[in-house]
């Protein structure tokens, strides 16, 4: 399979899941190549907010990260220059599950008043990852509408992580995920 651009698979991890109200606390991307998949770049940056006392529990008990880890992290501004500069534009847009992660990514180019430059096509893996095991009758409670978690995807290629919800780590995974389910359709 060949995409026409290059994937540019971006993961976020936030202190809450309002982009009007909570913030990206860690950045991460990986720039694959459009023919094998294969990493070409990294990118991933710690984000120092400016509002932690907003944070909610459930989303820090996730990601677990700590204001130790933040505090002398550069600002939202210089993390999205840093990202700009190192892939630029010219990519599919791609990341997985929901699109808080993309409602989150917008919202942070508004608040440095920075054009998103970004095309409004983006490649959602979780579809595809979805079909993919409803395809093969591997989705663990069709009632409930689970069972295609990441880990679920881990676990059926038994790929192991011992860093989950590291944006970069997720990030390495989830393409390890694709290239997988793509070798297999």
């Amino acid at each position: 399979m060949d995409f026409k651009k290059d994937l540019l698979l971006v993961d976020l991890e936030m202190t809450g899941l309002d982009a009007s109200r909570h913030e990206i606390i860690q950045m991460a991307a990986l720039l694959l190549d459009k023919k094998t998949l294969e990493e070409k770049e990294a990118f991933n940056s710690y984000i120092k907010p400016r509002h932690w006392k907003r944070r909610d529990p459930q989303s820090m008990k996730v990601n677990r990260i700590t204001w130790e880890q933040l505090k002398n992290a550069p600002s939202l501004q210089k993390a999205i220059g840093d990202f700009d500069l190192l892939f630029g534009h010219d990519v599919v847009l791609s990341y997985y599950g929901g699109p808080v992660d993309m409602d989150f990514l917008r919202a942070a180019y508004k608040k440095i008043h920075k054009k998103f430059k970004f095309d409004y096509h983006y490649f959602n893996l979780w579809g595809l990852f979805y079909g993919y095991l409803a395809a093969r009758n591997k989705l663990k409670n069709k009632k409930k509408f689970t069972g295609f978690a990441l880990d679920d995807f881990m676990e059926d290629f038994k790929i192991k992580s011992s860093s989950r919800h590291d944006a970069l780590e997720d990030c390495r995974i989830e393409a390890e995920i694709l290239r997988k389910v793509i070798a297999n359709i």
